[in-house]
């Protein structure tokens, strides 16, 4: 195999591929990504959950694999001067030069890197790309974080009349974001990996769509010259709508104020709740945060509020980020008491569920 490839060109695609090699493994092969040609260079990885393929352009002289440590030949050409990049195959070598600059790299037999799985393509469902990844970024924060609760450590999406929407939660907190989309979709559960690596590998996309395919528990993912391949979670997301609450009193606060407000008295609140007591008046808001190691914290700002007066108390990182993802300058908060859940909002897409914390 001889190819040249524009050094830019080449640092991008292995760049794609980076955060689906495992860092530590049992398996040496999913520490390497594999080099193929055809047309265009092909580079593959794989940790044998999620595959990343990555195509590009490139002066192809000679056709063939090679197998090479990933994390390597991204350090090597990271650091070479912009120009063109030759990848040639000497023996069981690879021989990467740069003008005067060569590097030689012992290789892994190709045959060892594993198979990724291939999807049937008769059935496609093409997405706005921006409203896809607007609606990842709106929710993720409140993915649980790992695999204990396999149910909940990923993004759902379904259909909801004639909606695509788009969930999470880790089960103090949920959000969700929707969009109008009239085509026929599969529910399916999205591991928090390839939620991660998909945002990753969008960068620099420039297409007005994605292209999705579903099959056999598994989705694939075209990206303009990168194809994600997932495994799909199998275990199946909680009946979420149960826990949505219909609030009603309604608390209606400047966006940046608020948060402003919260960023400046959680300073002072405890490290292991970062609670923040809200006072609700009709038209003020009083947020306090006390620790008994540092001292006390209050301020006062101005709210309109439909309802009773009371005192509700929230965790006030979970606060900023519900409401981080509101696009909106006003934030509506649905409240019933302070023991009940709350329900956030403001852009007509976009809603968050957050549990109070008990006084």
């Amino acid at each position: 195999m001889k190819v040249i490839v524009k050094k830019d060109k080449l640092i991008k695609a292995l760049q794609k591929v980076q955060g689906v090699i495992e860092k530590r493994t049992t398996l040496p092969i999913l520490n390497n990504i594999l080099f193929e040609t055809d047309s265009n260079l092909t580079i593959k990885a794989t940790n044998l959950e999620v595959s990343i393929i990555v195509k590009v352009d490139a002066n192809i002289i000679d056709n063939g694999s090679l197998c090479v440590p990933a994390k390597k030949i991204f350090e090597i050409v990271r650091l070479l001067p912009e120009n063109e990049v030759t990848i040639e195959q000497i023996d069981k070598n690879i021989l990467i030069s740069n003008g005067k600059i060569n590097y030689k790299l012992f290789t892994y037999p190709t045959e060892d890197f594993p198979a990724i799985k291939t999807i049937n393509k008769n059935h496609k469902i093409s997405i706005d790309r921006e409203k896809f990844f607007e609606s990842i970024k709106k929710v993720e924060y409140t993915i649980y974080p790992d695999e204990s609760r396999e149910s909940l450590n990923g993004v759902f999406m379904h259909k909801v009349d004639n909606k695509l929407r788009f969930v999470a939660s880790d089960s103090f907190r949920l959000a969700y974001n929707e969009f109008v989309f009239e085509k026929e979709c599969e529910d399916i559960l999205i591991p928090k990996k390839t939620v991660n690596e998909l945002t990753k590998i969008q960068s620099d996309i420039e297409e007005k769509e994605i292209n999705l395919y579903i099959e056999d528990k598994t989705v694939m993912v075209e990206l303009g010259n990168a194809t994600l391949i997932s495994k799909l979670k199998e275990a199946k997301f909680p009946n979420y709508k149960e826990v949505i609450p219909n609030n009603p009193y309604k608390l209606y606060l400047d966006k940046n104020a608020i948060l402003d407000t919260l960023k400046r008295v959680s300073i002072i609140s405890d490290e292991t709740t970062r609670s923040v007591i809200l006072n609700i008046n009709e038209d003020k808001l009083v947020i306090k945060s006390s620790n008994a190691e540092l001292g006390f914290a209050e301020e006062e700002m101005s709210a309109k509020f439909e309802g009773v007066p009371f005192e509700i108390c929230f965790n006030a990182k979970f606060l900023i980020e519900a409401i981080e993802s509101i696009y909106s300058e006003t934030i509506i908060i649905d409240l019933k008491d302070g023991q009940s859940a709350a329900m956030l909002s403001g852009d007509e897409s976009y809603k968050a569920v957050l549990m109070p914390i008990r006084m």
